[in-house]
């Protein structure tokens, strides 16, 4: 870090002279985790082998978990997800099924739903995909009609009381859309019911639409009409942010943003400057014949996803010596990475005034309440004053930043030499400063840009 001083006296100038700063940092080449972005684990608790920069804790879970019995309602799985991740100063987000071909368990949708009368199928793995000698494939699972009215207002009802408990937690980054079609995706692939009608499908996603106010919304993109209705409710496009869980498949890329499925949704490109777009894979693509490493890291990047999830299953993915360089390529600009290339500072006894030149070298930008904020810190660390920034890092798209900021000093403040800090410090102050993307950074994620004498 350079630090150059300079003593300007102004002309005819009654007050003291001022003192001007300026400050050059060079970009970090290092690999920086930051909340609400990079790689999700999904897991309950945080991983800690260090292949990939986590910055969201991710559950999927089943509405059995969460009602066991009619109106009595047990939170303790995403209580316990939250806790272990604010450990860390990490959010996390969660989706919750009706039906899920994967699950452990005979019933996603509750046994007790099912025996009010809400019309069910069983339903087994495919043949060919069973052993006979695990129960886990073997094993007959329940799956209800989507269409029965009693499904959607016994589910409708649940999702208001998770927006009871949940809805504008700072803990919580975003929630998928789910409890429609297998996995909560949107479809009812494997499951051997049909496809419920749009209308029914609108009733699944209003359920969670005019229940959750404030906490950001994801969305599955398969369902193409109901991503249409979910994207415009309210007249603010978008209203919720997408997912998409096939990255790597040649037919999911022949059918995404641009093709004539989504040829109903022309802004549909235009979703992630103000909302997440989260991806995951459809499998390995280093295992599949055919498939491209550089087209998926191209892809994810190219669509500005800010998290994609880990899918520990694909774990040889992310470890594979052939395709370090891509990977390493997806760790480091997956999300906002903001770099601070120049300061300037103008200060004296009375106001210190701001200018700083950036970038957003990364592909998305922040989503989650972050401000930008200045501290002074005397020579032991301490914070003497502190200054909210007007700028938004919210704005921060890709490409070039500037800022440009003015404050008057605390009359009280003490004599003396004081280091001027700015750092982004989360609004709820419950997750982890996000870290600026630069060598000279502090141990904290901030970064020193200037030390003035006052």
């Amino acid at each position: 870090m350079k630090i150059l001083l300079l003593a300007l006296c102004l002309p005819f100038a009654i007050c003291a002279c001022k003192q001007q700063t300026d400050t050059a940092f060079t970009e970090s080449d290092k690999i920086i985790t930051n909340p609400g972005q990079g790689f999700a684990s999904c897991r309950q608790k945080p991983r800690t082998d260090g292949i990939l920069p986590y910055g969201v804790g991710y559950g999927r879970y089943d509405w059995s978990d969460f009602e066991p019995e009619d109106g009595k309602y047990d939170w303790s799985k995403i209580d316990e997800l939250i806790k272990n991740y604010a450990k860390i100063g990490l959010p996390v987000s969660f989706r919750i099924t009706c039906a899920n071909y994967h699950s452990k368990k005979h019933y996603s949708t509750p046994k007790w739903a099912l025996d009010k009368g809400i019309k069910y199928k069983p339903y087994n793995w495919e043949k060919e995909r069973q052993n006979p000698k695990n129960s886990f494939t073997t094993m007959t699972r329940y799956t209800p009609y989507f269409d029965d009215p009693l499904l959607i207002e016994l589910h409708t009802r649940f999702v208001k009381e998770l927006a009871k408990r949940y809805d504008g937690n700072p803990h919580i980054s975003s929630i998928d859309l789910g409890g429609y079609g297998n996995w909560g995706e949107w479809h009812t692939y494997r499951l051997g019911v049909p496809e419920a009608t749009p209308q029914t499908r609108r009733k699944f996603a209003d359920a969670y639409l005019d229940n959750f106010k404030k906490t950001p919304i994801v969305f599955m993109s398969d369902d193409a009409q109901t991503l249409e209705y979910a994207l415009e409710k309210g007249g603010k496009f978008p209203r919720v942010g997408i997912r998409r869980d096939g990255v790597g498949g040649p037919w999911h890329y022949r059918n995404w943003i641009g093709s004539k499925k989504y040829s109903r949704i022309p802004k549909m490109g235009e979703i992630w400057k103000s909302q997440p777009v989260l991806l995951e894979f459809i499998s390995s693509p280093n295992k599949q014949k055919e498939w491209s490493m550089q087209r998926a890291v191209d892809f994810i990047l190219g669509n500005h996803c800010n998290v994609f999830n880990d899918n520990l299953h694909f774990k040889n993915t992310f470890t594979s010596a052939q395709d370090a360089p891509l990977i390493e390529k997806l760790k480091k600009y997956i999300g906002a990475r903001i770099v601070i290339d120049r300061a300037r500072i103008l200060s004296d006894s009375q106001s210190v005034e701001i200018s700083l030149k950036g970038r957003n070298v990364g592909c998305a930008k922040i989503y989650l309440p972050y401000e930008l904020v200045y501290e002074l810190r005397t020579p032991d660390g301490k914070t003497a004053a502190n200054f909210l920034s007007k700028e938004n890092p919210s704005d921060w798209l890709p490409g070039e930043i500037s800022i440009s900021d003015k404050f008057e000093l605390p009359r009280n403040l003490p004599k003396g030499k004081y280091e001027l800090v700015a750092r982004l410090a989360h609004k709820g102050k419950v997750l982890r400063d996000f870290a600026f993307a630069v060598s000279e950074a502090n141990p904290d994620g901030s970064i020193t840009i200037a030390k003035i004498s006052i």
